[in-house]
């Protein structure tokens, strides 16, 4: 009986231990942040956006085959709560129609926006992370597109807060022969629904100043070339 109640006892100490850890992170980080000077950043613009794409996500260079990224951004599908329902209620009714031998799963995937020269580019990504989709919007279909501050709620507000409380979320309605695409993008490097746990506990400050900085290049950069798509800058403003 003793044993047992030191076991909870070492349980209850030791996850204690690891939520004020996380939250003592958590506030150096904001701290951090806060006395961040992201005018002076800003600055570093090109350097930064060099170092990813040399690294990391060097694919974004091979996908361009040449063709200059000026600036780039990741993007998301709006997916809301009703959303998710209505996706798991058709997973469940598929999985059903196979007596259960196959199970489905929808299954968010990360998404790029390139600015190269007057094209905005939409890369999307397979479940394996390798592009399967590549479309280009010339300056005909971006001169009829727009792009909207959103209020942040839920999950969105919750991947925003990671990277900063001046964080905004961006609503942007690509133009096409039918429908318009429409995709969330944020004022710092962020996916939602994809490596949630990686996202929510990444705390390398140098990486998420220079995720701010990447992200509010492309929204200066798409607005300068596109008044109708421009929207404040927050690091500039």
């Amino acid at each position: 009986m003793i044993t047992i109640f030191f076991i909870i006892g070492f349980m209850v100490l030791f996850y204690g231990g690891v939520m004020y850890f996380m939250y003592a992170k958590k506030q150096k980080m904001k701290q951090t942040l806060q006395s961040t000077d992201f005018k002076s950043e800003f600055q570093r613009a090109e350097t930064y956006k060099s170092n990813f794409l040399n690294g990391d996500y060097s694919y974004l260079k091979t996908q361009m085959n040449g063709k200059p990224i000026d600036a780039f951004n990741f993007a998301n599908l709006e997916y809301s709560g009703a959303t998710a329902i209505k996706d798991g209620m058709k997973d469940s009714l598929k999985s059903m129609a196979t007596l259960g031998t196959v199970r489905y799963q929808t299954v968010q995937t990360p998404k790029y926006l390139i600015l190269s020269n007057d094209e905005l580019h939409l890369l999307d990504t397979d479940t394996d992370g390798d592009i399967s989709n590549h479309l280009v919007f010339d300056s005909h279909r971006l001169s009829q597109s727009s792009l909207v501050e959103i209020p942040q709620q839920g999950t969105m507000k919750a991947f925003a807060k990671q990277k900063g409380d001046e964080v905004k979320a961006y609503k942007i309605s690509l133009a096409t022969d039918d429908k318009p695409i429409e995709l969330i993008l944020f004022s710092a490097l962020i996916f939602t629904h994809v490596n949630t746990a990686s996202n929510m506990l990444s705390m390398d400050m140098q990486k998420i100043v220079q995720e701010n900085v990447i992200a509010n290049d492309f929204l200066k950069k798409l607005g300068d070339k596109y008044p109708n798509l421009k929207v404040d800058v927050p690091i500039l403003n």
